[in-house]
């Protein structure tokens, strides 16, 4: 019963959708066919062109007129949500050693008004976190040397602190990764 109701809710969301591409779509092509029509018309006399026209024989109510417009502005809110959410409700942080280098696949902790997240930075020190609720980041990785950002203290970028070992593993990492030739 729950699935049909969910068929029937896309297949009416489907049904607005078309209607409202109909509602636009169906002018531009007129205008298309009369520009097309009086260009022509220049060298051939009497060359016409059939037009799309609208059912003129429904009427529509206004409760109906505004239950589609309703639906429709819940459609592009659902796909802002969808689309634009992710980028308003986070922002990214990158991990920076102090001689410069980023942190790939960083061990940190983010911590939250509900709880502590454990996550690792991508290959480039990007961090992705909540824009809203965070309230400190902790980097915990034997690379770096631990440190605690507040929510204050938390910019673009997060300046860390090497340890012998992480500032040894850099520079094999630099020597093996160097082309042939060099």
């Amino acid at each position: 019963m729950i699935l049909d109701t969910i068929i029937g809710l896309f297949v009416s969301l489907f049904g607005a959708l078309i209607e409202g591409a109909a509602i636009i779509t169906i002018p531009l092509i007129n205008l298309i066919l009369a520009g097309v029509e009086a260009l022509v018309s220049l060298f051939v006399s009497g060359f016409t062109l059939g037009r799309i026209e609208r059912k003129k024989g429904k009427k529509r109510s206004s409760i109906q007129t505004t239950l589609n417009a309703v639906l429709l502005l819940c459609i592009l809110f659902a796909l802002g949500w969808v689309f634009l959410g992710p980028k308003v409700m986070n922002r990214s942080v990158t991990f920076v050693a102090e001689d410069g280098y980023s942190l790939p696949f960083a061990a940190a902790i983010i911590h939250t008004n509900e709880s502590d997240q454990h996550v690792r930075s991508d290959n480039a020190g990007n961090l992705v976190i909540p824009r809203f609720g965070t309230t400190g980041i902790t980097i915990k990785d034997p690379r770096c040397i631990e440190k605690t950002w507040s929510q204050e203290e938390i910019g673009t970028e997060l300046i860390v602190g090497r340890t012998v070992l992480g500032a040894g593993l850099d520079s094999l990492a630099e020597g093996l990764l160097k082309p042939v030739g060099e």
